[in-house]
């Protein structure tokens, strides 16, 4: 993982919000934060409420579902006023359970949205113009998860074996064909059962030998419940991202690079402090959160962090090498040109 010393990074802050606030792009790359506390948090949020936003370029922030604490660096960014210091007036949209991935975004009422690498390029190989201007994540989440008394210690041992996916479709979907690639096995050499959203339940009660999922959730909670895991990530997956439609970046570039860079103000802040990034989430973003909810979601962030990017950049061979797999795998019938582009 590639990181810059939080000396440097305080510096590189100072100068991005004065580059930002003159308009002219936030190209530079990341920046640091200071600690997100509660108290800081409030002290922003009260200040952006009477700041005027005249000269502020609206950006309406696709999140998708609903309030999750693994949204923290955009609330962080948002309640600390890196977006409002960036020359931008951010509103964060959750989706909720009923709404497409995309739908708001083809529709017009959103410029920005949360995705993953290949919900990006399916998006683009279906005739989309969504392009990933950041990854947020150094390393993929998606993880085979098993017990880790189960037999399963590389993707070998899958032979035979019953797996739980959410659905045939999506990142854990492609990150098991990835795996029994990488084992020179096939979907016929294992049993795949369709399980919903339902993992940690699922290897808990020992329906299946093991499950799809994310090293930053399922895993957590599964071992949570009790169960020690062992985990098998697959290569060849690019992680969760920024992306824009093309008319948006063509339009107002400063716009969506000053709102990479205060993201990713939004990522330092919560390495920088994951317990006032709960407080901060707590505070105005993910209602009702009660003491245990708090330790969970902590619990989540510590997990995410070794993961996480400040640089915001895709690896392009990574991202050749996962169009490759879904195009092998027939998720898509052919690699579109474009799809990211870095910082």
């Amino acid at each position: 993982m590639t990181r810059r010393p939080l000396l440097a990074l305080s510096t590189a802050a100072a100068a991005a919000a004065l580059i930002l606030t003159a308009c002219t792009g936030g190209t530079d790359g990341p920046t640091a934060a200071p600690s997100a506390s509660a108290d800081a948090a409030t002290d922003a949020a009260t200040e952006g409420t009477t700041a005027s936003t005249g000269e502020l370029t609206p950006l309406t922030v696709g999140l998708t579902y609903v309030p999750d604490i693994q949204f923290s660096p955009f609330y962080l960014a948002d309640s600390l006023g890196y977006y409002r210091d960036a020359g931008l007036d951010v509103t964060l949209r959750h989706h909720g359970a009923n709404e497409g991935l995309f739908t708001a975004i083809e529709q017009g009422q959103e410029d920005v949205v949360v995705a993953s690498g290949d919900e990006v390029l399916t998006e683009r190989a279906a005739g989309g113009t969504l392009t990933q201007v950041a990854t947020l994540y150094d390393t993929s989440p998606v993880a085979l998860i098993a017990p880790a008394d189960g037999g399963i210690t590389t993707a070998a041992d899958l032979r035979g074996k019953t797996i739980g996916v959410p659905g045939e479709y999506g990142a854990t979907y492609l990150g098991l064909l990835v795996l029994l690639d990488e084992a020179g096995l096939t979907p016929s050499d294992v049993t795949i059962q369709s399980i919903g959203y339902t993992q940690t339940t699922a290897l808990l009660t020992k329906q299946v030998d093991a499950v799809m999922g994310y090293l930053n959730g399922d895993a957590v909670r599964i071992e949570a419940g009790g169960m020690a895991v062992t985990t098998l990530e697959p290569g060849r997956l690019v992680g969760v991202g920024i992306a824009v439609p093309d008319a948006v970046l063509e339009s107002d570039p400063d716009a969506v690079w000053a709102f990479v860079t205060a993201t990713l103000q939004g990522v330092a802040a919560v390495e920088d402090d994951p317990e006032g990034a709960v407080e901060v989430a707590a505070d105005g973003y993910i209602p009702g959160m009660t003491s245990q909810a708090k330790t969970d979601a902590l619990a989540v962030l510590q997990a995410t962090i070794p993961l996480l990017s400040t640089t915001g950049e895709t690896d392009p061979d990574e991202w050749d090498a996962m169009a490759q797999a879904m195009l092998a795998a027939g998720m898509i019938t052919s690699v579109p040109d474009g799809g990211f582009t870095n910082p």
